[in-house]
C-alpha cells in the first residue's frame, strides 16, 4: 500500500536572495550583471558607514565612499587590463564572461563587508587606540577583498582551462596570479587614500 503523498514545500524550487546573487551559469544580461555590481557596491558603503562610526559626521560620507571606491577602480581598471592581456594568450575569453565574474566578484566582497558591519561598528566605536581600530577595519577590507578576488580568479580560471594548451594556460595563470597581486596593491592605495581612519591609524 503506497505511504502518503508528500506535502509540497513552501519555495521548493525557489532560491533565495543570496543564491541567486551569487549563482554561477551562463553571463546574464548587462542590466542583471550591473544590478549586482550595484549590490556589491552598496554593501561596501555600509561597510564604510561601520567604519565612519569611530569619527562620526562627515566620516560617514567619507568612509561609505571610499570603501567601494576600490572596487569600483580594480573593477574598472584591472578587469579591463587582465582581459586584454589574456587575449595575448589567446585565452577563451569574451567581454561579457569578464564582466559576469566581475559582478559576481563585486557581490561576493559586498556580501561579506556588508556581514561584518554591525561588528565592526560595535568594535571601532567601542574599541581603545585609534590603531587598533583601524588595523580592524582594515582586516575585515582584507578578508573582502580575498573573498572577491578569490571568486574572480576562480570564474575566469574555469572558462580557461575549458580549452588551453600548457602553454597558454600557464601563461594565463601567471597573468591571474599578477592581477590578484595588482588588486591588492591597487585596493589598499585606494582605501589608504580615502580612508580617513586608515590615516589617523596610521599616524
Amino acid at each position: 500500500m503506497p505511504g502518503p503523498a508528500a506535502e509540497p514545500t513552501d519555495g521548493a524550487g525557489h532560491r533565495g536572495w543570496t543564491a541567486a546573487l551569487l549563482a554561477e551559469g551562463p553571463p546574464a544580461s548587462l542590466r542583471e550583471e550591473l544590478s549586482r555590481v550595484g549590490v556589491g557596491v552598496g554593501l561596501a558603503a555600509l561597510y564604510g558607514l561601520s567604519l565612519g562610526a569611530r569619527q562620526g559626521g562627515v566620516s560617514f560620507v567619507r568612509h561609505a565612499a571610499g570603501v567601494p571606491a576600490a572596487m569600483i577602480a580594480v573593477a574598472c581598471v584591472g578587469v579591463p587590463a587582465l582581459t586584454i592581456v589574456l587575449t595575448l594568450f589567446d585565452a577563451p575569453l569574451d567581454p561579457r564572461r569578464a564582466l559576469s565574474a566581475t559582478a559576481r566578484a563585486a557581490a561576493s566582497t559586498g556580501l561579506v563587508l556588508g556581514g561584518l558591519a554591525p561588528a565592526a561598528a560595535l568594535f571601532v566605536v567601542t574599541g581603545g587606540s585609534d590603531v587598533t581600530a583601524a588595523l580592524m577595519g582594515l582586516l575585515g577590507l582584507a578578508v573582502g577583498g580575498v573573498v572577491g578576488v578569490g571568486v574572480l580568479l576562480r570564474d575566469l580560471g574555469a572558462a580557461l582551462r575549458r580549452d588551453g594548451g600548457l602553454v597558454r594556460l600557464s601563461g594565463a595563470t601567471a597573468a591571474l596570479v599578477g592581477f590578484a597581486v595588482f588588486a591588492a596593491v591597487l585596493a589598499l592605495r585606494v582605501w589608504v587614500e580615502t580612508l580617513p581612519m586608515l590615516k589617523g591609524g596610521a599616524s
